[in-house]
Order: C-alpha cells, then structure tokens, then sequence
C-alpha cells in the first residue's frame, strides 16, 4: 500500500516549554486586583506600571497612569455626585474589574506563560503594604483638600 495512513498523527516536532526568565520577578493579576481594591485605582496603575518596565514596555505606562487617575477622579465624582441610597460596592467592584481587565490586556499572555515557566512572583504581603500607603496618602491629600475648602 502506497497510500499514507489518514489515521496516523502527523510527525510534528513538540515544542519543549520556554523556561521563565529567572531574573524577572512579576506582580501577578491577582496582585493588581489587591491593590485596586486596597489603594484605589492608582495603587492598580502603580503595580501595572512596574510589570510593564519589568517587561520592557515602559512606553506604554502613561496610559496606564491616566487609566488610574482618570478611573480615581471618575469614581470620586461620581460618589460626590449620587444619591446616597446607591450602596457603597458600586464603587468598589468597577474598579477592581476595570484594572483587573486592563492588566489582562496588556500582559496577561505573559503572565500566564511566565508561570507556566516556573517564574518568580512577588508576593501578596508588600503589594498590600504599598498599596496601603497609596491609599493613606491619597486620604491624607483629601483630607487637605476638605479642610482648605471647608468641606465638612
């Protein structure tokens, strides 16, 4: 029989995994969406903007930084600007999806592919820590702002 068998899987050469750069430490999504959710969504902007120089696309982090501020002073706004009734998680969870989304767009292949390898990850705990002096002095500078207005 001069005829291949149509059965038979194609010889094909498989592609051994990439292994991760060792030196390259990222912070992984769920990182981002800890930050957003403890220090607004310019602790998520930071944390996006540090994995994008990590990967070398620092050319790219000034959008992420309007992102951020933009996404903060819309949500400040429109917490201002609704009835109280309106209960609090509606300005919580937007956020947190938003940059979460944001940060899959712009690096989740490489994520998901740098654990897939073996890669280091920062951990949780100085995420939450920066992320919390994002949010004191973000309180800090509002606070300011109210007094010097008389905002009571």
């Amino acid at each position: 029989m001069d005829h291949p068998n149509p059965f038979q899987a194609p010889a094909a050469e498989l592609l051994a995994d990439k292994p991760a750069d060792q030196n390259l430490c990222l912070y992984s999504i769920a990182a981002i969406g800890l930050s957003t959710f403890i220090g607004t969504s310019v602790a998520g902007a930071y944390f996006i903007s540090q994995n994008l120089k990590a990967l070398g696309r620092e050319s790219e982090i000034g959008k992420v930084w309007a992102m951020g501020i933009g996404l903060f002073i819309l949500m400040s706004m429109a917490g201002f600007f609704l009835p109280e009734s309106i209960p609090s998680v509606v300005f919580i969870l937007p956020p947190i999806y938003g940059m979460n989304a944001y940060a899959r767009q712009l690096f989740g292949p490489q994520v998901v592919e740098h654990k897939a390898g073996n890669g280091r990850f920062v951990s949780l705990w100085p995420v939450a820590g920066i992320s919390l002096l994002f949010c004191l002095s973000i309180a800090a500078v509002v606070l300011a702002i109210a007094l010097l207005i008389g905002f009571e």
